[in-house]
């Protein structure tokens, strides 16, 4: 049997926890061959793996959403009209066609550059304009749906290993890769959410300042459909705790699909750890097991301890985890 965990922006090139999850779960079944289908940014994390890889990691294939296109000159350039309404489907609707996505990217060698640059995406992004969106500048808009859409479509003509399992730890990118695995081979698909990607992504959009307005909207959209695909095709959907299991059904999980596996602990590791001291029996010590970067927003969590400490002045916050994800935001949280 050969498992494919697909991952994204985190094993094995960055220390955390479900790093630490699939890396555990490797190493618990020796028998069982699994390779890693690994989305990263681009090709300058090549490589540069954290954690040495157990033996029966067969495979690593590295899956870029942020790189050049790749492609023969014979690459495909014409579209049939079920190809083109797939594509207006997938940018256009909330209703995609993936089995139709899937075939249109997989079934002739496509370069991205020409599709993106092409008249019939452009027409597309006219349409969608024309409905949805007037008001603003059109140039803008129209380089700004490229790059969003760039990203899924380096996903989706990326190599997929052939495997019995795919085991996805997110949905998102991972999600899509999971879903192009189980559409070309067939087999078992699974979804172990540690966090509800979904949200974390809208969160981080709400925030940021590299994107503005409406195409808040839209990249938060996209999401939501790459979210939605894995949920209905998975054969089980995982959470971690029940309030995690109520978001996915409502984004749309099926709920027969959902289960909640909550984090297990073993009692006796922990059975011969000392009390408190004399000198720490007056304070309440409060403990978060968390990487020190954006998505955690542990400056929010300091900033917040700062106000409990003024009604009680017993308590001690302790952080604990890794900071090299983002050195500069972790140094400010140390300031």
């Amino acid at each position: 049997m050969k498992v494919c965990m697909v991952v994204e922006g985190c094993y094995p090139y960055v220390m955390g926890g479900v790093s630490s999850w699939v890396h555990s779960i490797i190493k618990m079944f020796p028998k069982v061959e699994f390779c890693i289908a690994a989305v990263i940014p681009d090709r300058s994390y090549r490589g540069k793996f954290v954690y040495e890889l157990p033996e029966n990691v067969s495979e690593i294939y590295e899956i870029y959403i942020n790189d050049k296109d790749w492609v023969s000159k014979k690459a495909s350039r014409s579209m049939s009209d079920k190809e083109y309404a797939t594509l207006r489907h997938l940018i256009m609707d909330s209703d995609v066609d993936w089995d139709g996505v899937f075939s249109f990217f997989k079934k002739k060698e496509r370069s991205l550059n020409d599709l993106l640059m092409g008249e019939d995406f452009l027409n597309i992004i006219t349409a969608l304009y024309d409905r949805d969106y007037p008001e603003i500048a059109f140039t803008d808009f129209l380089w700004t749906m490229r790059s969003v859409y760039l990203p899924l479509f380096l996903a989706l003509v990326s190599d997929v290993p052939k495997a019995d399992i795919y085991h996805c730890v997110a949905t998102g990118y991972a999600g899509i890769i999971g879903c192009l695995g189980y559409f070309l081979y067939g087999g078992r698909l699974l979804l172990s959410e540690h966090g509800i990607y979904t949200r974390e992504r809208e969160e981080e959009l709400i925030k940021a300042d590299w994107v503005q307005g409406i195409y808040k909207d839209i990249w938060i959209e996209l999401f939501r459909k790459m979210s939605q695909v894995i949920y209905d095709r998975a054969d089980k959907v995982i959470s971690l705790f029940e309030h995690a299991r109520e978001l996915q059904i409502e984004l749309g999980c099926p709920p027969e699909k959902t289960q909640v596996i909550h984090n297990g602990i073993e009692p006796s590791l922990f059975e011969g750890i000392p009390g408190k001291t004399d000198e720490d029996k007056g304070f309440v010590n409060i403990g978060a097991f968390v990487r020190l970067a954006p998505i955690k927003d542990i400056k929010t969590m300091i900033q917040a301890f700062s106000v409990a400490k003024q009604y009680a002045p017993e308590l001690k916050l302790w952080i604990m985890g890794p900071d090299a994800e983002d050195l500069e935001y972790a140094n400010e949280c140390y300031e």
